[in-house]
């Protein structure tokens, strides 16, 4: 059977916010929700990733994107281009 956790969710964040505050000391955080010191630096380092992921995200997506639409826009530029070759072909007659 799984083993449940005292915590909900919103304890958890909780306890992760005091821990990356700081104002109290990592003892005093962890004698007051009672918690052991491996329980307290695991939800201090998953919020730390979860930070690093987040912050990376939201810098490279709008990068990405400007570069796909680059990307897109010359594509599209090369096919008027032949398009436009097509078109000059066609009015003269292919000569």
């Amino acid at each position: 059977m799984a083993r449940g956790t005292k915590f909900t969710e919103q304890d958890r964040l909780a306890i992760m916010l005091e821990l990356l505050s700081r104002k109290e000391s990592f003892a005093a955080i962890r004698r007051k929700w009672d918690i052991s010191e491996t329980y307290a630096y695991k939800l201090r380092d998953r919020a730390l990733q979860s930070l690093r992921e987040s912050i990376g995200r939201s810098a490279s997506g709008p990068i990405l994107e400007v570069q796909a639409l680059r990307r897109k826009v010359a594509e599209l530029e090369r096919l008027c281009g032949e398009q436009a070759l097509t078109i000059r072909q066609l009015g003269t007659g292919g000569r």
